[in-house]
C-alpha cells in the first residue's frame, strides 16, 4: 500500500515538472523573448469577465467577514466580532457598511475598551462625516474623557446634520453649562423645549439660566410654561413662588405656595414664604397664624419667632410682640435679628403714642423709649450678620435720644409715664 501512495505520489510530480517546462517553453520559447506576435491577446470581454470574477471573490470575502462579525455581534460575542469587524474596514474601500464603525465601537464599549472604542469612531467620523450617531458616540467619549471642547465641536457637528433631535441639543447645552458658555446653553435648551415641550427638567433648567442673567422675567415665564405642563411639580411651584416674592408681587407668589402646600401640606419652607408673602401684602394675622404652623413643624425656628413679633408689631401689639422677640433670644441669645425687632417695636410704639397724643415732637418720655430702642441696636451690632443695619439705625436714632439738658429737666425719671407705654413697665 505504502509503494503505491508513493508511486502516485512520484506521478503527480513529474506530471507536474512536465507541464512547467511545456510553460516556460512557452513564455521564453526555449530562451528566446516572444514577439509581440507570440504574446496571448485578451480581449475587453475576457477582461471584464476576469475583473468581475475578481470583485466577486472580493465582495464574497467582505460579506463573509461582514456577517462573521455582526453574528457574533448580534450574540454579544464581542471579542469575537472586532477581528472581523477589523477586515471589513481593511477591505471596505467605498464605503458600504455604513454601521460598520458604529458595531465595531459598541463592541469595543462592551469590552471596556474606551480607547479602541474612540480610536473606531474617529475612522468613522473620517469615513462618514455626516453620519449624526457617529459625531455624538464620539462627543459622548470625548465628555467622559473630560476633553469638553473637543465634545461641544462634535455635538454641534451631530445637530447641524439632524437638528431635530432633543437629546443631542440637551446633551450640547449641559456641555456649555460645563464649559461656562452660558449664552449657548440658553440657546441649546430653547431648542430643546421648542422640540419637546414636556421636558419639564430643560423648561426648569432654562428658567435657572435666564435668572442666573438677572432676566428674571423670562425665568418666571419659563416656569409657568412648567406650571401649564405639569402643575404638581413641587419643584416649579416653590421656585416660581420665591421668584415672584423676590419680585414683590406677594400675591402671587402666595399663590403658588399655596398651591404647593396642597400638595405638600407640612413644607415648612414654603410655610414660611407663604407667611411671609401674607405679611407683605398686609394680611399680618393670616401671617401669624402660619408662623405658628411653622413653629409647630420647627420649634426652633428662631426667624418665625422674630416674624410673628414684626406681625404683632404692625398690628400694633406692642407687649406681645415683644414677647415672642424674647422667644427668639431664649433661642439664642446673640441673635442679632430679635434684637432689631425689640428696637423697632420700640419705635413704632413711639409713633402710635405721638399720633394718639396729636405731638409733632418728642417728648422726654418718647425719647427715653427711643432710648430703649437705641440700646437694643446696639445689642445687634455684636451678631455680625446683623452688625450693619444695625449700625445705620443706630446712627439715624441717636439724635432722638434724650440730651445732658433733657436729663436736667427730668431729674430722677429714667423711664416714660404716660398711658401709652405702660406696656413697657
Amino acid at each position: 500500500m505504502r509503494s503505491f501512495k508513493s508511486a502516485k505520489v512520484l506521478n503527480g510530480f513529474l506530471i507536474l515538472a512536465f507541464l512547467s517546462l511545456i510553460t516556460v517553453a512557452a513564455i521564453f520559447n526555449f530562451g528566446c523573448t516572444p514577439t509581440a506576435q507570440q504574446q496571448v491577446q485578451i480581449s475587453p470581454e475576457r477582461q471584464k469577465a476576469i475583473q468581475d470574477s475578481l470583485n466577486q471573490i472580493y465582495n464574497r470575502k467582505m460579506a463573509l467577514n461582514w456577517s462573521l462579525g455582526y453574528e457574533n455581534y448580534k450574540n454579544k460575542m464581542y471579542r469575537n466580532a472586532v477581528p472581523y469587524f477589523w477586515k471589513v474596514v481593511e477591505l471596505d474601500t467605498i464605503n458600504k457598511f455604513k454601521n460598520l464603525y458604529t458595531y465595531l465601537s459598541d463592541s469595543y464599549i462592551k469590552l471596556n475598551k474606551a480607547d479602541s472604542a474612540q480610536l473606531a469612531l474617529e475612522l468613522g467620523v473620517q469615513k462618514f462625516p455626516n453620519n449624526a450617531h457617529l459625531r455624538r458616540s464620539l462627543g459622548y467619549i470625548y465628555d467622559n474623557l473630560g476633553r469638553t471642547e473637543e465634545a461641544i465641536e462634535q455635538y454641534e457637528k451631530a445637530v447641524s446634520i439632524d437638528e431635530k433631535k432633543a437629546a443631542d441639543w440637551k446633551r450640547l447645552a449641559v456641555l456649555y453649562i460645563k464649559n461656562d458658555q452660558t449664552d449657548d446653553a440658553i440657546r441649546a435648551y430653547e431648542k430643546v423645549v421648542q422640540l419637546d415641550p414636556n421636558d419639564h427638567e430643560a423648561q426648569q433648567t432654562l428658567s435657572k439660566l435666564y435668572k442666573s442673567t438677572g432676566d428674571a422675567e423670562a425665568a418666571i415665564n419659563r416656569m409657568e410654561e412648567v406650571k401649564k405642563l405639569d402643575p404638581q411639580n413641587v419643584e416649579n411651584l416653590f421656585n416660581l413662588g420665591r421668584e415672584y416674592f423676590n419680585s414683590a408681587e406677594y400675591e402671587k407668589a402666595a399663590t403658588n405656595f399655596e398651591a404647593l402646600l396642597s400638595l405638600k401640606p407640612n413644607d415648612a419652607q414654603a410655610m414660611s414664604y407663604l407667611a411671609a408673602s401674607q405679611q407683605n401684602i398686609g394680611n399680618y394675622q393670616r401671617a401669624i397664624n402660619i408662623y405658628k404652623e411653622v413653629l409647630k413643624l420647627e420649634p426652633d425656628n428662631k426667624k418665625a419667632y422674630t416674624d410673628i413679633a414684626t406681625c404683632y408689631k404692625e398690628l400694633k401689639q406692642f407687649s406681645t410682640a415683644r414677647s415672642y422677640a424674647n422667644k427668639a433670644l431664649k433661642i439664642d441669645s446673640n441673635y442679632g435679628l430679635a434684637y432689631i425687632v425689640r428696637a423697632e417695636i420700640y419705635e413704632a410704639a413711639v409713633d402710635e403714642c405721638m399720633r394718639k397724643t396729636g405731638k409733632d415732637v418728642a417728648d422726654f418720655d418718647d425719647k427715653l423709649v427711643y432710648e430703649l430702642a437705641y440700646n437694643e441696636y446696639k445689642k445687634a451690632t455684636k451678631d455680625l450678620q446683623f452688625k450693619d443695619i444695625a449700625q445705620t439705625r443706630l446712627n439715624y436714632i441717636r439724635d432722638f435720644i434724650p440730651k445732658k439738658e433733657d436729663r436736667f429737666f427730668h431729674k430722677g425719671q429714667t423711664k416714660p409715664k404716660k398711658k401709652c407705654y405702660s406696656w413697657i413697665r
